[in-house]
């Protein structure tokens, strides 16, 4: 388990080496390095009629934090940034959607399964002919081994695929902004 450095309030004047390198530079590497996941997929999702889905990522542009293990995996539990610190996270998600002129578009933050109610986002249907796009936002809190994913949902009547043309890929970022 990994955890977080903790400042310290030195009395006596003098500090140690090893209370410098625990207590000032320990912090401050933390810092410059703080966990960070910033991921993507480049392949189609069918996300089904109805039905929150995890939005699911193959591609890391960065996936980092102090102990080197980093948060994501592009081959296990794809849909998930699994935190090996705990504290507040800010998570952005979004994703583009195939063209179809039915029904509504949505997406929220979820955590370790369960939706966040204040980050769900509802929007409107593509025009027909083009894609639509839909974000989502938030902070929440992880521990150790929680876990934060973006969910879709459409209702068109049927399953409709994700749309990755043009670059525009579902995508996920996560920064670890602080503790309690």
């Amino acid at each position: 388990m990994a955890t977080v450095p903790a400042s310290h309030t030195f009395t006596d004047g003098v500090a140690t080496s090893s209370e410098a390198n625990a207590y000032i530079r320990d912090p401050i590497q933390f810092n410059l390095a703080r966990p960070l996941c910033d991921v993507y997929s480049v392949a189609v999702q069918s996300i089904p009629n109805n039905v929150y889905t995890a939005l699911t990522f193959d591609t890391e542009y960065v996936d980092r934090d102090p102990s080197g293990s980093g948060g994501h995996s592009t081959s296990v539990n794809t849909s998930r940034f699994t935190a090996v610190y705990a504290g507040y996270y800010g998570v952005i998600g979004a994703y583009t959607y195939a063209a179809n002129a039915a029904g509504f578009r949505g997406a929220v933050v979820a955590v370790n399964g369960t939706q966040q109610d204040r980050t769900r986002r509802i929007g409107p249907p593509a025009a027909a002919g083009t894609s639509g796009y839909i974000a989502v936002a938030g902070t929440v809190f992880l521990n150790v081994g929680d876990y934060v994913e973006i969910m879709g949902v459409q209702n068109t009547g049927a399953g409709l695929n994700t749309d990755v043309a043009n670059l525009a890929y579902p995508s996920m970022r996560v920064v670890w902004e602080g503790t309690a």
